[in-house]
């Protein structure tokens, strides 16, 4: 019934007062699960772990500040102060580790079933105070000499830190001294750099609005500049009809009909292979110019074509023989002697 506290108690019909609390009179303890072990002397705490540990049984590391329900109960004394242990349960496995009060070193002690994890720390390297040890207090106490050399030393760091602090004090007096102004110059970059972003917004959009473009345009940089010096953009028309032009001087007057179909047949298939590769399209334009100038300077037939050498005829002697003049033959033959006998 201690649960019912915090808002109202429930007092059954058949009780009265002297009948004892409502807590006897229903059979159950105020701390209910917490005390089922009461008459061993131990008390269900939730517990803390004071700092990382390794567990025996699962050889799992445990951090600092991981809570258990942990079994408290009283072990001894030291002077008028009890010495308390906390039973507890691995999460991780089966196994039971037990952690005690140290009242003489004021810390914790592992008794059994875990082992503490070692951490060195060093307070110079974590710009922290560091904190004497018992030995230096114990000795500032029984050692006169000691004590004056510690308070020595106390009053040389305070020098030094108002040294520190006095140029910290300054720096920070320099840098806000007049927060009005601060604020002000502060404001007017932020509106600088707002305008500046906004005019570069606009003109991308312009850009985008102008070609039809659905996406944001990013703003031009270093690296686009440096990449569009070096891109060459040619009129591919211009250059198809100039190759063209040239294959058709390198045609020949006498070209029969069949050879032009069979080079317009090529120029088509040319033109359906566009979607190829880039190497293979720069490869092909290489073999059609090389082909077109070998025909303009082999054939004499090609339109529009100057050959630039002529045949050399090599100047050999010749023997002129002078012609014989021709025999007249008379216009009526009478015949020979021979022809007269018969």
């Amino acid at each position: 019934m201690a649960d019912r506290k915090a808002i109202n108690k429930y007092y059954p019909p058949d009780w009265d007062p002297s009948k004892g609390s409502i807590n006897t009179y229903v059979g159950q303890h105020p701390l209910r699960e917490r005390a089922r072990k009461l008459d061993q002397g131990i008390l269900i705490v939730r517990f803390e772990l004071p700092y990382n540990i390794w567990c025996d049984g699962c050889n799992s590391p445990i951090g600092k500040g991981v809570r258990y329900n942990a079994e408290k109960k009283k072990v001894g004394k030291y002077y008028s102060t009890p010495i308390l242990s906390f039973r507890m349960k691995c999460h991780l496995c089966d196994n039971w580790f037990e952690i005690q009060t140290d009242p003489k070193n004021t810390e914790y002690v592992i008794t059994s079933g875990a082992k503490r994890k070692t951490e060195t720390f060093d307070a110079a390297d974590n710009e922290t105070i560091e904190l004497d040890t018992r030995e230096e207090f114990e000795k500032r106490i029984h050692d006169q000499f000691s004590k004056l050399e510690h308070i020595q030393n106390d009053e040389r760091k305070a020098k030094t830190g108002a040294t520190v602090l006095t140029r910290l004090q300054r720096l920070n007096n320099r840098q806000w001294g007049d927060p009005y102004a601060i604020s002000q110059r502060l404001r007017k970059g932020f509106r600088d750099d707002k305008k500046a972003r906004q005019k570069v917004e606009a003109e991308c959009q312009a850009i985008a609005d102008r070609i039809g473009f659905a996406f944001d345009i990013l703003p031009e940089s270093e690296s686009d500049r440096r990449g569009s010096r070096g891109i060459d953009f040619v009129d591919e028309k211009k250059d198809q009809l100039a190759q063209k032009l040239k294959e058709v001087r390198a045609e020949g007057l006498f070209t029969s009909k069949s050879k032009r179909g069979t080079s317009l047949a090529i120029s088509k298939q040319g033109a359906k292979t566009s979607s190829l590769n880039s190497s293979d399209k720069v490869l092909q334009a290489l073999s059609s110019t090389v082909a077109a100038n070998t025909r303009l300077q082999t054939d004499p037939f090609s339109i529009g074509s100057k050959p630039k050498s002529t045949i050399a005829v090599p100047k050999t002697s010749i023997i002129a023989e002078t012609p014989k003049p021709p025999t007249k033959l008379p216009l009526v033959n009478y015949g020979a002697d021979e022809d007269d006998s018969d």
